[in-house]
């Protein structure tokens, strides 16, 4: 089963309040190109980035010295209560509740994670 990005960015959005540990959903892409490189991506809803050049580039930085993390990206408004980080990484190497982890331990929480959507792009991804 596949969510189009659209919807899931929308649903990642629209989850927010509580202290709780966010939720997680995962979806599972396959792809039957020869060729075709496996990959994960996170999109996590974070609260508190006021600038980006403190708090976008702190959690990016972050982000990226996670073991297995290859990319980090915000799709950071300023007047947006809750932006999204997109990170793709490596899911043998680091589970998604550490990303969380990470960011969340940033500041003692100033960056609380409200919602994560984790999809699996590749062949490989129908046999979890």
């Amino acid at each position: 089963m596949r969510i189009p990005s659209f919807l899931a960015l929308a649903a990642l959005l629209a989850s927010c309040g509580g202290s709780q540990a966010p939720a997680v959903e995962t979806v599972y892409e396959a792809y039957h190109v020869e060729g075709t490189v496996d990959k994960t991506v996170a999109e996590m809803s974070v609260e508190g980035m006021m600038c980006e050049i403190g708090c976008v580039a702190k959690v990016r930085k972050e982000l990226l010295e996670v073991p297995g993390v290859a990319s980090a990206t915000i799709d950071f408004e300023k007047d947006r209560q809750l932006n999204v980080a997109i990170v793709e990484y490596d899911a043998e190497v680091v589970e998604a509740e550490a990303l969380v982890a990470k960011v969340t331990a940033i500041g003692n929480g100033m960056y609380p994670v409200h919602r994560m959507a984790v999809t699996h792009h590749g062949e490989a991804a129908m046999n979890p």
